[in-house]
């Protein structure tokens, strides 16, 4: 999980990387997030995110109610405060090269971060 003193573009990393396995646990026939994706150019976490279209509670409670990954979900949820960035710059459209890697190596490390607790939800 998260260090003390990771960067904001690096916490946005994270907090998508959960998102997307969050948003891969409502549709299970969907596409599993990749460990080793990177995003580049002109990628814009804001984008991504508001592309996962994901309605936490509404598509969730439903996924829990028919009893899948139901630990998964509550661990995600209870470390989701920890991933939030204190700063919005770190959801900017346009990251920079230094923004983007930090973003990027944070994305790949919350992944494997829930690739080690629940193997069966990252590619």
């Amino acid at each position: 999980m998260p260090e003390q003193n990771e960067s904001g573009h690096r916490l946005a990393g994270r907090l998508y990387a959960t998102m997307r396995v969050l948003k891969s646990l409502t549709e299970p026939s969907g596409p599993k997030p990749v460990g080793d994706e990177e995003f580049a150019g002109q990628d814009s976490p804001r984008e991504r995110v508001q592309a996962l279209k994901l309605d936490l509670f509404n598509d969730l409670v439903a996924t829990v109610q028919k009893g899948r990954h139901v630990k998964a979900v509550g661990e995600m949820f209870r470390a989701m405060p920890a991933l939030v960035p204190r700063q919005s710059v770190a959801f900017d459209k346009n990251l920079g090269e230094r923004g983007l890697a930090e973003f990027n190596a944070g994305y790949r490390a919350q992944l494997a971060d829930l690739k080690e607790a629940f193997p069966e939800l990252v590619e």
